[in-house]
C-alpha cells in the first residue's frame, strides 16, 4: 500500500500550552481512516496542521514520501488536500456556483468570468456524485443542511487526493447522510484517501476501514475497525476502563400528581405548526422526535418568543403567556440551549466568564456595578459542575472545542430560577463523555423539579433521557409515547407512518 500522508513526531504548542504531543500518523491511498477523540483531544489542531492553517512546533509532514512544509492553506490545497471544516466557510451573499469556484474562477481573457464553463463543471460534479442543488440560488436562501452539502461538494470538486471531513453530518437529514455515504464510497472507488472525523460512532463503523483514537493531544492507537466496538473506543478516548454508557432512562423525577408546569393548547403557526397540544410536568423530560424539518425547532421558537403564534394558548403554571421575545421568555423562567450555539448561544470573541453570566448579569452586580469577581466565581462553579475543559475562565470562548463551548451555553442557566428549560440538539458535534455530562445536567434540572423539553435527531438519545416522547411529523404531533421499553424502531415506525 502507498502511504500518501504521514505525520512524524509532530508537536504543537500555543504559548506554554502543549496541544499535540509526538503525533505519529500515517494513512494509505484509498483508505478511509476514522479519527475520533474527546472534545479538546487535538483533532482540529492536527487537521489544521495538515491543512496549512497552523505550523507544527516541531516534527515533519510527508506527502507521498516527500518532506513538505505548508506555507498556507492554499499551498496545502495545491498539493492535493481538501478539508471540510466543521465551521462552514461559504459566503452567504454569493450563489452556490460562485461559492463552488470561489478563488479559482475560470475567466475569458483577463477579466470576464467564463460562467458557462463553470456551469458545465458544476453539472459534471452533480452527475458524478448524484448532487442536485440549483447553482444559481444564494447560500443565504439554503437551509443549514443544504449549505453543509454544498460545502462537501465544494471540497470534493477540488479533485484532491486527500479529503478530510470534520463532523460532516452534524446538520444533515437522514437522506442527506445517505447521499454523503454514497459519495464517500465513490471517492474510495476512485482511490481517494479520506480522513473522517465524527463523534457519531455508528458512522465511523459504517464508513471507515480503520480508526485512530486521540486523547489529550496524543494518538493512543490505530486499529482496524473490526478490532473495536463503541465501549472500547469510549475507554480509549477517555482513559476510563469500563466506562458507563447508559442506553435507557433509569430514573424519573416527573411529578405527575401535581398540575402540569407547561400546557400547550391548539398551537398554530401557518405552514409550520398545526394544532399542537401537550403538557410538561415538573421534573418531567419530554423528548421531541421527528425528522429535520418536521417542526421541532419551529415549536421551540414559539415557546421561546423567537417567533409568534397565529393561534392557540401557552400556559406556564396555569398562567396564560404571550411571549414575544427571548427576554420575555427568560423573565417567565424559560431557558433555551439553542441548536446553533455559535450564532445564538455564545459571543465567541468574549471571555468564558462573560458568556457564562450573560443572562444573569443583574446577579453579578455589587453596589450597582458589575462585580468581576462574582462573574469569575459563577463561571468557575459552572466549569466544575459540567467538567468544562479550559485553561482559565478568562479565555475567549472561541478557543474551546465544540463540546466545551456547548457546556458553556448550558452553564448560563445553572443557579437560575427556572421552571422550564429547552435543549435543542444539545449534543450535536460533541463527544461521548461530553454527552454524558449534558445528560447528567438534564437529570439534575429535572431532579430540581424543572420541566425539560429535549430535541435530538438521534433517537437513541431521546430514549436515553425522556420520560415521554412526542413524535412530530409535518408540524403536528402524531403520537405521544410513554418511554416504557420502546425502541428506536418503534419511534421510526411512527415517524414514517409504518403500521
Amino acid at each position: 500500500m502507498e502511504t500518501v500522508l504521514e505525520l512524524k513526531e509532530i508537536y504543537k504548542n500555543f504559548g506554554e500550552v502543549e496541544v499535540l504531543k509526538n503525533i505519529n500518523f500515517a494513512v494509505n491511498k484509498g483508505e478511509v481512516r476514522g479519527l475520533v477523540g474527546a472534545n479538546g483531544a487535538g483533532k482540529s489542531t492536527m487537521i489544521k496542521i495538515i491543512g496549512g492553517v497552523h505550523e507544527p512546533t516541531t516534527g515533519n509532514i510527508m506527502i507521498k514520501g516527500i518532506p513538505t512544509k505548508f506555507k498556507d492553506p492554499n499551498h496545502s490545497m495545491k498539493i492535493g488536500i481538501s478539508i471540510i471544516y466543521q465551521e462552514l466557510s461559504l459566503v452567504p451573499t454569493l450563489t452556490v456556483l460562485e461559492n463552488m469556484f470561489l478563488g479559482r474562477e475560470k475567466t475569458k481573457g483577463k477579466q470576464l468570468l467564463d460562467k458557462r464553463f463553470m456551469e458545465n463543471e458544476y453539472k459534471k460534479i452533480c452527475e458524478r456524485f448524484d448532487f442536485d442543488i440549483n447553482p444559481n440560488i444564494k447560500i443565504s436562501d439554503l437551509n443549514i443542511a443544504n449549505r453543509q452539502m454544498v460545502e462537501i461538494m465544494k471540497a470534493v470538486s477540488y479533485n484532491a487526493d486527500i479529503i478530510i471531513m470534520d463532523e460532516p453530518t452534524t446538520s444533515l437529514t437522514n437522506n442527506e447522510k445517505e447521499s454523503l455515504f454514497k459519495i464517500i464510497k465513490k471517492l474510495k472507488e476512485m482511490n481517494k484517501t479520506i480522513i473522517y472525523i465524527s463523534h457519531i460512532l455508528d458512522e465511523i463503523f459504517l464508513n471507515c476501514d480503520s480508526v485512530s483514537i486521540m486523547r489529550n493531544g496524543v494518538i493512543v492507537g490505530t486499529y482496524d475497525k473490526g478490532e473495536l466496538d463503541k465501549r472500547k473506543i469510549a475507554e480509549l478516548m477517555t482513559g476510563i476502563e469500563q466506562i458507563e454508557l447508559k442506553e435507557k432512562k433509569d430514573c424519573s423525577f416527573a411529578q405527575y400528581k401535581e398540575p402540569p408546569i407547561l400546557q400547550v393548547e391548539n398551537l398554530n403557526k401557518k405552514d409550520v405548526i398545526k394544532d399542537i397540544s401537550f403538557e410538561v410536568y415538573r421534573g418531567e423530560v419530554v423528548g421531541l422526535a421527528g425528522l429535520v424539518g418536521s417542526g421541532r425547532t419551529e415549536l421551540v421558537n414559539l415557546l421561546y418568543g423567537l417567533d409568534q403564534k397565529d393561534s392557540g394558548n401557552i400556559k406556564l403554571n396555569d398562567k396564560l403567556l404571550n411571549i414575544k421575545s427571548p427576554e420575555e421568555a427568560i423573565k417567565n423562567k424559560i431557558g433555551l440551549i439553542p441548536e446553533d450555539r455559535k450564532e445564538l448561544g455564545l459571543i465567541l470573541e468574549q471571555e468564558i466568564y462573560k458568556n457564562s453570566t450573560a443572562i444573569q448579569i443583574d446577579k453579578m452586580k455589587s453596589h450597582g456595578f458589575i462585580d468581576k469577581a462574582k462573574e469569575i466565581k459563577f463561571a468557575n462553579s459552572g466549569v466544575k459542575e459540567l467538567s468544562i475543559k479550559i485553561h482559565d475562565v478568562r479565555q475567549e470562548v472561541r478557543e474551546l472545542s465544540g463540546g466545551n463551548q456547548q457546556k458553556v451555553v448550558v452553564s448560563k442557566w445553572l443557579g437560575n430560577d427556572l421552571d422550564l428549560v429547552i435543549y435543542d440538539e444539545p449534543t450535536k458535534g460533541i463527544d461521548i463523555s461530553a454527552k454524558e455530562d449534558i445528560f447528567k445536567n438534564i437529570e439534575s434540572f429535572s431532579k430540581e423539579g424543572i420541566g425539560v423539553i429535549f430535541i435530538s435527531s438521534d433517537i437513541e438519545e431521546v430514549i436515553r433521557v425522556s420520560d415521554k416522547i412526542l413524535v412530530i411529523r409535518d408540524g403536528s404531533i402524531i403520537s405521544t409515547m410513554k418511554n416504557d421499553n420502546i425502541s428506536v424502531q418503534d419511534i421510526m415506525n411512527k415517524i414514517f407512518n409504518v403500521e
